[in-house]
């Protein structure tokens, strides 16, 4: 069977085009929560500083040659899930992310926290894999728990299923803010 770039899938299964990264400039990222913002506030307790890197909805990551990439985790799996949006030539997958209607778009230039990853070049990209020698369903998924883009500035950032909460949604994480539950337990697969 023949995986589609445009179908959601671990990373570990698409290690070529995540390779394919570095070198490129990241130019926007947007969170996309599946619940208006008031709902957030009101329901889930998540104060607006906190809405870009909430667990409640996927996110895109858009390069300057127009390639965009998404990313939203899988809590049955234990993982985070990739896709290719758009190619650089402007080809797409069938139904895109950002034309939802009833998504509310969050975008990184409007949070200092995470605006600062824009218009950086990306210099590796590494799969974040959790083990674990005490709870054997860990091992039983995939656990492909982030993917940590590194910059050529120095910086780095995780698409992650919630290595900065221990949730079991798609969170953004940096590099120095995983959660220490998961301390001796992630594995670093470096891909480019």
């Amino acid at each position: 069977m023949t995986i589609s770039v445009y179908d959601m899938n671990l990373p570990s299964n698409l290690t070529e085009l995540l390779a394919s990264l570095v070198g490129r400039k990241l130019i926007n990222i947007i969170k996309f929560n599946d619940v208006p913002e008031q709902e957030l506030i009101d329901n889930y307790f998540i104060e607006p500083e906190d809405f870009f890197s909430d667990p409640l909805g996927p996110y895109l990551f858009y390069f300057e040659d127009g390639l965009v990439i998404g990313g939203v985790s899988d809590s049955r799996k234990n993982t985070v899930l990739m896709w290719v949006e758009k190619k650089e030539n402007g080809e797409h997958r069938d139904w895109l992310q950002e034309e939802d209607e009833d998504a509310v778009p969050f975008y990184a230039k409007d949070f200092d926290e995470w605006s600062i990853y824009l218009n950086q070049v990306v210099k590796s990209v590494t799969i974040i894999k959790e083990t674990s020698e005490t709870y054997s369903k860990i091992l039983d998924l995939p656990s492909e728990r982030g993917v940590l883009f590194e910059f050529e500035n120095g910086s780095g950032l995780i698409m992650s299923h919630g290595l900065n909460n221990n949730t079991d949604g798609p969170t953004l994480a940096k590099p120095d803010g995983i959660d220490p539950y998961f301390e001796g337990n992630l594995i670093y697969i470096p891909v480019a």
